[in-house]
């Protein structure tokens, strides 16, 4: 066998090490959920990352916000940041 053909579980831990790279290389950049955005008896709602834990009960109805956000909040609306938070409410509040 000549040097420069690879053997087949060369090839496969070449991949593997590639692989790796590639995804540690996108985990440095997640960004980890801070808030959920819930609706609870008609009004928004923002609860820790838990999705349980109520950090602030808003003024905000869920009736006023447009259909496609309502249906969001069903299975909750992450938000990563304070500022991201800061946004919502501002947007949303009336």
């Amino acid at each position: 066998m000549r040097s420069s053909e690879k053997t087949k579980p060369e090839e496969v831990a070449e991949e593997m090490a590639a692989d790796t790279e590639k995804m540690t290389e996108s985990m440095s950049h997640l960004s980890y959920t801070k808030y959920y955005v819930h609706a609870q008896e008609g009004y928004v709602v923002i609860c820790q990352a838990d999705h349980e834990t109520v950090y602030c009960e808003t003024s905000i109805r869920v009736e006023h916000l447009p259909e496609e956000l309502q249906s969001s909040l069903e299975e909750g609306i992450a938000l990563y940041s304070d500022e991201e938070l800061y946004e919502f409410l501002e947007n949303y509040s009336s």
